[in-house]
Order: C-alpha cells, then sequence, then structure tokens
C-alpha cells in the first residue's frame, strides 16, 4: 500500500473537514433562530419557551463539542500525514501561528484607541493569512500525492482549487485592512453598510471554495484508500 501515512492522515483530516461543516451549520442556524427572537430567554419553540431554549443551549453545546472534536481529530490527521508528504508539517505550523494570533486578537479585540484598533487589524489579517496558508499547503499536499500516484487531473485539480482558494482569502485579508481604511474617510454607518454588502459576497464564495475543497479532499483520500 503506497502512502499509508497519508492514507490515514487524509482521511482523518477528511471526516474532521465534515464535522467541521455540520457544527458550523448547527451554530449557524441556533445563532439566526437565537438573534431574530431577541435572545435565547425569548426564543420559542411550539409555544414552549422553557425546553425550547433548553433545545437550542444543547445544540449550541453539542455544535462546540463538535467542533472541538474535529480539530483535535484533524491535528491528529495533519501530524500522521506529514510522515509521507512535508506540505502537511507546514499546514501544522501555519495553523499554530493562526492560532496564537487568533488568541491575541482576543485579548485585543475591546481595547480602544486608534493604535490598538490598527493593530488589531493587522493580527486579525495576518491570522486569516495564515489560515490562507494552511488550506493552500494541504491542497499542495494532496496534489503532491496525487502526482506521485499518477492522477494527473487531480493533481491539476489541485492547482485550480488553490486559485480559488487564494483568491477568497485574499478578498477576505482585503476587507478587513480596507475596512479599516475605509472609516478614516467615511462615516461609520457607510463602512458599515459597504462592509456588510461585501461580507455576504465573501461569505459565499466561501462556501463554494470550501465545498470544493471538500470535494477535492474526499477524492485524494478515495485514491489513497484504493492505492
Amino acid at each position: 500500500m503506497m502512502f499509508p501515512k497519508a492514507r490515514k492522515g487524509v482521511t482523518k483530516i477528511f471526516i474532521a473537514e465534515i464535522c467541521t461543516l455540520i457544527a458550523a451549520v448547527v451554530s449557524g442556524i441556533v445563532s439566526v433562530l437565537v438573534t431574530k427572537a431577541g435572545g435565547i430567554e425569548n426564543f420559542s419553540f411550539e409555544g414552549n419557551m422553557t425546553s425550547s431554549s433548553q433545545i437550542v443551549l444543547i445544540c449550541s453545546i453539542a455544535a462546540a463539542a463538535l467542533l472541538l472534536l474535529a480539530a483535535l481529530f484533524k491535528i491528529i490527521g495533519y501530524i500522521q500525514a506529514a510522515g509521507d508528504e512535508e506540505y502537511f508539517t507546514r499546514a501544522i505550523i501555519y495553523a499554530v501561528i493562526g492560532v496564537v494570533l487568533y488568541v491575541i486578537a482576543g485579548f485585543l479585540q475591546n481595547k480602544t484607541g486608534n493604535v490598538m484598533e490598527w493593530i488589531y487589524t493587522i493580527v486579525i489579517a495576518v491570522a486569516e493569512l495564515m489560515q490562507l496558508l494552511v488550506m493552500t499547503s494541504t491542497v499542495n499536499g494532496l496534489a503532491e500525492l496525487s502526482y506521485r500516484c499518477r492522477r494527473d487531473d487531480l493533481e491539476s485539480r489541485g492547482s485550480t482549487i488553490n486559485k480559488i482558494v487564494g483568491t477568497v482569502f485574499s478578498l477576505n485579508i482585503a476587507l478587513v485592512i480596507a475596512g479599516r481604511l475605509l472609516r478614516l474617510f467615511m462615516s461609520e454607518n457607510v463602512v458599515d453598510t459597504i462592509t456588510m454588502i461585501v461580507t455576504v459576497i465573501i461569505v459565499i464564495l466561501t462556501v463554494i471554495a470550501y465545498i470544493l475543497y471538500l470535494g477535492y479532499l474526499g477524492k485524494v483520500s478515495a485514491m489513497l484508500r484504493r492505492n
């Protein structure tokens, strides 16, 4: 069997990404329902407010737990896959840097002052760049494995996926920085409106890119299981 470590690792990454997607969908639905109701305490389903709130709370906890388990499973997958392909080692390094930056951003989020707000913006932008590098390194690793398995079609698809992912993340990073710059020349309301419209477009593109990435991950995983 070719690339046994990569086979196990990529399969784990694929499963983890599916779990992440499920958790994100559940969290998104819960968030929309709660926001629409004006808070979890006001949410009701079929007239029973108490049990409805409990259901929402349970779904939120379950989604968070699934997200955590998926993250751990993904880390294990990357470590295993790195045994056969060095691109996955790079993905791990970028992921660790990204997590550290997001933690730092969490501490900076409520800080006031132009300097602190710019530092926060830069940290978020670099963290997003790390996420881009994680995905492109993963796709490059998958493409390299495809090449070594003589699957030129999958190798070529990896290049296309990287271009799409790179475009989407670049737009997101540009939005983070542009949103801060526009506040120097425009009113808060105008900037928020522009940001909201662009964010919706980027979210749609991100979903499309993620589905394509997930499909590619699944195809390479299936290829490795057959070889």
